[in-house]
């Protein structure tokens, strides 16, 4: 029973992607604070995974605290939503003894930091899998450039800086 929270691109591609690993997987709950997102998200995972997706009407949170209930109704929980609710999140998983997929960037201050290690270390205790999105890791353009790096091909690196734009922000309108 896998559960998403954060119904954006990127959570609906990993929830795909959940269900991709294991045929036996079901997703049974969504989150998010944008009804359009959710319902966007759901429409276009039951027209690729048809067979593995059972989230009911019962089942679609909506809200701040929306991720406490897709948490009760799983197994697995994926978290896909902004990076600032990443640390209690991933700890409040942890505390209700669930495997979690969190997208990086896992934390974005020192006190986030330690919440996620905290949570790493309770997780590594009861026995629960963290697994952390990578992004580009086996991008094979990524992969050659690293081999590169590795074998000394680009000389004695000094410094690194590193960006990546993958599209513009989306603007979303007041709603009255």
């Amino acid at each position: 029973r896998v559960g998403l929270v954060g119904c954006g691109g990127r959570g609906a591609g990993a929830a795909v992607n959940a269900l991709n690993a294991d045929p036996n997987a079901k997703l049974v709950a969504l989150a998010d604070l944008f009804p359009d997102m959710l319902n966007s998200a759901r429409a276009n995972i039951k027209a690729v995974k048809p067979g593995q997706m059972a989230v009911d009407d019962d089942h679609c949170f909506l809200g701040f605290d929306a991720y406490r209930k897709v948490i009760a109704c799983s197994d697995v929980v994926l978290l896909a939503l902004p990076a600032f609710f990443h640390p209690t999140h991933l700890k409040a998983c942890v505390d209700a003894r669930k495997h979690v997929f969190c997208e990086k960037i896992h934390a974005l201050d020192a006190p986030g930091v330690k919440l996620v290690l905290q949570a790493g270390e309770i997780a590594k205790q009861k026995g629960l899998s963290i697994v952390s999105g990578l992004a580009w890791r086996y991008h094979t353009g990524v992969r050659e450039n690293m081999k590169r790096v590795h074998d000394g091909a680009l000389g004695k690196i000094l410094t690194i800086e590193e960006t990546c734009h993958t599209g513009s922000l989306r603007s979303r309108p007041r709603q009255p």
